[in-house]
């Protein structure tokens, strides 16, 4: 399987705005429009389409670079997708990613306390809990990052 992440532009937006998380996600994760909209209005995000294959299945957006950290705010693989692995890989990958193009010690994302699948997926790949809450009361757990 062929993994790839391409920024949004204008060859790939629409179809990224319109990915879709299964419905019992959706108050869980903000919609890729307003994320694409937030990425054009506040610098420093990345706003990626995530390719499996060549086909779109998944969309992610870090940025804001702190000092030692950065934010994955966003990460989300399409309901037609789930299932299949992918959101593994792709977070696997882009961990990877982040780690060389920005060169810092932390990685850090939040979700609300009421997504228990998101606590367990990402305590599985390596994030822990910081003990903090964000302005939205969402929990901040963090990534280690073992080489800078």
């Amino acid at each position: 399987m062929s993994l790839r992440i391409e920024h949004v532009d204008q060859s790939n937006w629409y179809h990224i705005i319109n990915l879709k998380v299964h419905p019992s996600q959706e108050n869980f994760i903000e919609s890729n429009a307003c994320s694409v909209v937030e990425s054009q209005y506040t610098a420093g995000w990345y706003p990626v389409g995530l390719y499996s294959n060549d086909v779109l299945v998944g969309f992610a957006m870090y940025g804001c670079h702190e000092q030692d950290a950065i934010w994955l705010d966003r990460f989300m693989i399409d309901k037609r997708y789930q299932g299949h692995g992918l959101g593994h890989q792709f977070l696997v990958y882009l961990l990877e990613r982040i780690k060389i193009q920005f060169k810092i010690r932390k990685i850090l994302l939040s979700f609300t306390p009421e997504n228990k699948y998101a606590r367990s997926f990402y305590e599985r790949h390596g994030f822990s809990n910081t003990n903090e809450v964000d302005l939205k009361g969402e929990l901040i757990f963090m990534y280690h990052c073992s080489e800078v």
